[in-house]
């Protein structure tokens, strides 16, 4: 990936994620899979993305990630932690909750923020139920 700005704000941060957000409304896992780095430590591809998506909750065939959600009582959490100290993952994480089929659910995606070739670069970590 592109590095963005050091100076990139937290609602950067968020939109660039959204846009790895609507890369799997459109199921296409490859580009959402390119437009990150992964973590070394789980093996991300993007079929395993596309089969995290893919067997959440009732796990229907057709079941996909949407990036607009409908208004339910349950809000979408789109979190952005910069940490005091610089860690050995980075300088912060990013907490966003992916809309299934159209509704917030609890299947939450992580990244790790880092700072790499000039700028910082998003990193994969998880996907999973919190």
């Amino acid at each position: 990936m592109q590095p963005l700005p050091l100076n990139s704000t937290d609602q950067d941060l968020i939109a660039y994620v959204d846009q790895w957000a609507k890369f799997l409304e459109k199921e296409d896992y490859k580009a959402a899979w390119s437009f990150t780095e992964q973590a070394p430590s789980v093996g991300w591809t993007p079929e395993l993305i596309e089969k995290v998506i893919k067997s959440y909750g009732d796990a229907l065939p057709t079941q996909k990630a949407t990036f607009i959600g409908k208004p339910t009582d349950i809000s979408q959490r789109k979190e952005v932690t910069r940490w005091p100290q610089k860690r050995p993952r980075g300088i912060g994480d990013i907490w966003y909750d992916v809309n299934i089929d159209g509704y917030a659910s609890d299947l939450t995606a992580t990244f790790y923020i880092l700072e790499k070739n000039g700028g910082l670069v998003i990193e994969l970590d998880d996907i999973h139920v919190m």
